[in-house]
């Protein structure tokens, strides 16, 4: 993993808030070198133009030899698939999602929308691609089919995850398919000892009479616990709860290594003076969860009763520590 200054780091988070954080590192820092001489004249046309100004400031103090109490942001590149690979110890998921260095930095979006766009009759873009990718994996099927239709876009969509995401699209369904018809919730512990309780909720309508209005009655809506015999709702669940996992880790590590570290759900901010601590942290983390058995010990949970459930490759652990754009 390449290490950086807590200024190159500045200059990096400059980059960013510019709309430039798909590029390599070392292609921010250029640019930010290249336009160094009128970055305050560039804020107009900065993506995050508020965040791009506060962070044009801290740098101008620095340059002063002034301290400055700035917070920079890494992102996960997609960490909910990032999460999926790390479970499913699928090379190819985490490839498309920065978990494996391929010398620059992936953006799963462009390479699901290439991939389509190589399929006959198929031409689409990375921003309508986007959504149906974010939601799919969350068990929607409704976004995908909104976005692209009943036709061979769609077709193409579901073949490019199965072949360019295989073993997250795999653990979709794995996860579908642990559903309770009978339950009322749904349990399971993450390895730090938090118990996840997710309610089984419907929506029913009830009624109301009152005798002294000459009985009049009206119907309300209300979400009650009950079993459902039907939802989706597992592989957002699980997966965010591992999420949540991973946001306690981050913050302990910090904690144990004496620096402040807020998450705002997978984008974790810091002193630019220790965004390589955060890196390395996130990675490690990712790695542990790679070698560990907390998904099977998940879906024991959820069952009641042993599985067993049997990873792709036991070695991705190896490839994330070695991993450059994890948070980019």
């Amino acid at each position: 993993m390449q290490q950086f200054t807590g200024t190159q780091y500045l200059s990096i988070d400059i980059a960013n808030c510019f709309g430039l954080d798909r590029l390599n590192w070392n292609d921010r820092l250029l640019w930010f070198h290249k336009h160094e001489p009128e970055l305050e004249d560039l804020s107009p046309q900065a993506k995050h133009p508020i965040m791009y100004r506060k962070a044009v400031r801290a740098m101008r103090a620095v340059q002063k030899g002034q301290a400055t109490n700035h917070i920079m942001g890494l992102d996960a590149t997609a960490s909910g698939l990032q999460i999926m690979a790390s479970i499913s110890g699928c090379h190819e998921t985490a490839r498309a999602v920065n978990l494996i260095n391929t010398g620059k930095r992936e953006d799963v979006y462009d390479a699901v929308c290439s991939h389509m766009n190589g399929i006959p009759g198929v031409k689409t873009d990375r921003d309508v691609v986007k959504k149906p990718v974010l939601t799919v994996f969350y068990g929607s099927t409704a976004t995908p089919k909104e976005v692209f239709g009943d036709g061979p876009a769609l077709t193409a969509f579901y073949s490019t995850l199965k072949t360019r995401l295989c073993g997250a699209y795999e653990l979709l369904g794995i996860m579908q398919s642990y559903w309770n018809t009978k339950a009322e919730y749904h349990t399971w512990k993450l390895p730090d000892g938090h118990t996840a309780r997710v309610p089984v909720t419907q929506v029913v309508d009830r009624t109301i009479e009152i005798d002294e209005w000459d009985h009049i009655r009206f119907v309300y809506r209300t979400e009650v616990i009950a079993p459902k015999e039907k939802s989706r709702s597992l592989p957002a669940n699980i997966t965010h709860s591992i999420d949540g996992w991973i946001t306690r880790q981050m913050i302990q590590a910090s904690k144990q290594q004496g620096y402040w570290m807020a998450p705002i759900h997978d984008c974790f901010f810091a002193s630019p003076n220790h965004m390589n601590k955060v890196r390395e942290n996130y990675v490690k983390i990712l790695a542990w969860l790679a070698d560990s058995g907390t998904f099977q010990r998940i879906l024991c949970d959820i069952a009641g009763h042993p599985v067993k459930y049997y990873r792709k490759s036991s070695t991705l652990s190896r490839e994330i520590l070695k991993s450059e754009y994890a948070l980019s």
